[in-house]
């Protein structure tokens, strides 16, 4: 009887033993199942492709059209027409050519250019100016027309004198100008207007070269 007492007791104490002893190994492997990952697959983001430009090529450049500015023709500005008498004119047997200048409210016109020559073939001098002492004086730069005034009503220079050197005489003339102002009619009159001729003489650009 005490023997088996004493064996149930020995059993008991073992069994009690054992169960301590097998009871941290449980905790562990349970321990061991909570941390065990889980075996769900996880699908990864997608990161969104960046291009990247190598370093030894340069970035393309988008074009900007250029703003042309807007193109204004030029205006067609016609040669101006002198509006008066002044200027260069070829009188009407175009063996002369008389230049117009204003001196205040008055036009002059003196000979800048002569075609023609004494026998000698030199420059032709004034031989049948009434006055003596300009006998000598050539034929250009003598003054062959002079104090003409425009008169705006009639459009006309009157009031002037004309010299001609070819008769040595001065007469009363006029002008007016006809055909855009590129010619003028040109007065001379004896006397009372009863006796006068007209002439046509034409503008020109200046005295012609040698």
């Amino acid at each position: 009887m005490k023997y088996s007492i004493f064996f149930l007791a020995f059993i008991f104490s073992f069994s009690t033993i054992f169960a301590q002893t097998t009871q941290p190994s449980t905790a562990k492997k349970t321990s061991t199942q909570q941390v065990t990952p889980s075996t769900q697959k996880t699908t990864p983001q997608k990161q969104p492709t960046k291009t990247v430009t190598p370093s030894n090529q340069k970035a393309p450049v988008t074009p900007v059209n250029p703003v042309k500015p807007s193109v204004v023709p030029p205006k067609s500005t016609p040669a101006a027409t002198p509006k008066d008498i002044t200027g260069y004119w070829l009188t009407a047997n175009k063996a002369n050519i008389i230049q117009f200048y204003k001196v205040g409210d008055v036009y002059q016109g003196k000979i800048v250019w002569t075609r023609n020559k004494d026998k000698n073939g030199k420059p032709l001098t004034d031989v049948n100016n009434p006055d003596k002492s300009k006998r000598k004086n050539q034929i250009v730069g003598t003054q062959m027309v002079s104090n003409l005034k425009y008169n705006a009503k009639t459009k006309t220079y009157e009031g002037g004198k004309a010299y001609l050197p070819q008769t040595g005489k001065t007469y009363n003339c006029k002008a007016k100008l006809i055909k855009n102002n590129d010619s003028m009619e040109v007065t001379a009159m004896a006397g009372m207007s009863l006796m006068s001729k007209t002439l046509i003489w034409t503008r020109t650009t200046g005295v012609p070269s040698k």
